[in-house]
């Protein structure tokens, strides 16, 4: 317990001079600089000091909780900045917070130590040699910056432009609600077969996880469609902010589920068995075996 209330003061302590320099370089920089960009600029600075910080503690995953402290960070920054504080924006942030607590706590609640490092990371230093710290920066650290940077435009343009709250938009937030609570409920069923499990190579047959195989990274996915539509219902004609929804969307069904399941292919029993009996994504029951196919 010690070494692990440790690790989180450590992450405190890099955050809040990760952000504080984020926040310098936004000021320091060119009022004429469109605001959208500054902010970009911004936040990949900061990105930069956490990968320097993982570089000394030779760890990259002190960068995995910035995935759900940037889009409130930024978007309460964004309300003082610009002293927006109507309905529609306490609103947004709000949800966009319940969303980052439930995500930000799951990363509390499994931390152990700040010298953790996740497989992946493990895996890509073993392929990258030399490299790795080019990789580090540029796919671990900075590559899900640009794309929670990209998805969260929806929700700064919100702010940014003093948009007027409609009813509509409350489509958008259920949206996300939903989407959060499928994450935590997702978590809850994870945490309980932790604990009753037998072996690691059980496989989770619990709740939402009976008939989806990732029904977390289904939540992810749907939250950022819920974080477009609130904007786009009333903005229609700035189509390039779809893009950031569809990169993550991209990333989990391209990227993360191929990675977690071949590695869960190599240790946990029956595993093609398994992926035949269930969705990837929406937990919807098979309705027969032709299904499985």
């Amino acid at each position: 317990m010690k070494k692990k209330l440790i690790g989180l003061l450590i992450l405190l302590f890099i955050y809040v001079i990760s952000m504080l320099v984020g926040i310098l370089s936004f000021y320091l920089m060119n009022d004429n600089i469109n605001v959208i960009l500054k902010i970009f600029i911004a936040d990949s600075i900061a990105t930069v000091v956490v990968w320097i910080f993982g570089i000394f503690l030779k760890t990259a995953s002190i960068y995995d909780p910035y995935w759900s402290i940037q889009t409130p960070a930024i978007m309460l920054s964004l309300m003082f900045y610009y002293n927006n504080f109507s309905v529609g924006s306490i609103l947004y942030f709000i949800v966009v917070m319940y969303w980052s607590i439930r995500l930000t706590g799951n990363f509390i609640i499994t931390f152990d130590d700040i010298r953790y490092i996740d497989w992946r990371y493990v895996d890509i230093k073993k392929k990258t040699g030399k490299f790795y710290q080019i990789v580090n920066l540029l796919g671990i650290n900075l590559m899900p910056t640009v794309l929670v940077f990209l998805a969260s435009i929806p929700a700064f343009l919100y702010v940014v432009n003093y948009v007027e709250f409609s009813f509509i938009h409350i489509i958008g937030f259920v949206v996300m609600i939903i989407a959060t609570t499928i994450e935590l409920i997702s978590d809850l069923n994870m945490h309980k077969f932790h604990k009753i499990r037998n072996s690691r190579s059980e496989i989770i047959n619990l709740g939402l996880w009976k008939y989806s195989r990732h029904p977390n990274y289904l939540g992810e996915i749907m939250f950022w469609y819920g974080v477009l539509f609130v904007y786009w219902f009333s903005n229609f004609n700035e189509w390039y902010i779809i893009f950031g929804a569809i990169g993550i969307n991209l990333l989990f069904v391209s990227i993360s589920i191929p990675l977690a399941e071949r590695k869960m292919a190599i240790y946990k029993d029956n595993f093609e068995e398994y992926k035949r009996s269930r969705r990837m994504l929406i937990p919807i029951p098979f309705k027969s075996k032709a299904d499985y196919k």
